[in-house]
């Protein structure tokens, strides 16, 4: 076997696996769980074929961009810690600054001030 076979099939692997692990994040995320435990996750994923370790595991959720936390113990889905983020529905102090009105002002102003 040549060592581009061996790099090629390892790839693929780490494709398919990266696949299992967003599928899973998201029926996770679906079920509105709040926390995963990451060796219940492992075993989910060996059940699909991939028997992968837990440091694998970790590299290929963080490579998912599906979980804002993980580690050997447990993964924090993605949509979890939004929740304490603050809304971006909510009105900035500055909503009501006109500011090309500002920069007029200014430069007129500044016209005044040179005459």
């Amino acid at each position: 076997m040549l060592i581009s076979e061996v790099v090629n099939v390892q790839e693929s692997y780490e494709n398919e696996l990266l696949l299992a692990v967003q599928d899973l994040m998201s029926m996770a995320m679906s079920k509105d769980m709040k926390k995963l435990s990451t060796e219940k996750f492992q075993s989910k994923l060996k059940d699909q074929g991939f028997v992968a370790s837990v440091e694998e595991i970790i590299q290929a959720i963080d490579k998912s961009g599906y979980a804002n936390s993980v580690d050997k113990d447990s993964i924090v889905p993605k949509d979890e810690l939004a929740l304490n983020m603050p809304s971006t529905d909510a009105p900035d102090d500055e909503e009501g600054v006109d500011v090309s009105g500002m920069a007029g002002d200014q430069a007129l102003s500044d016209i005044k001030a040179e005459l």
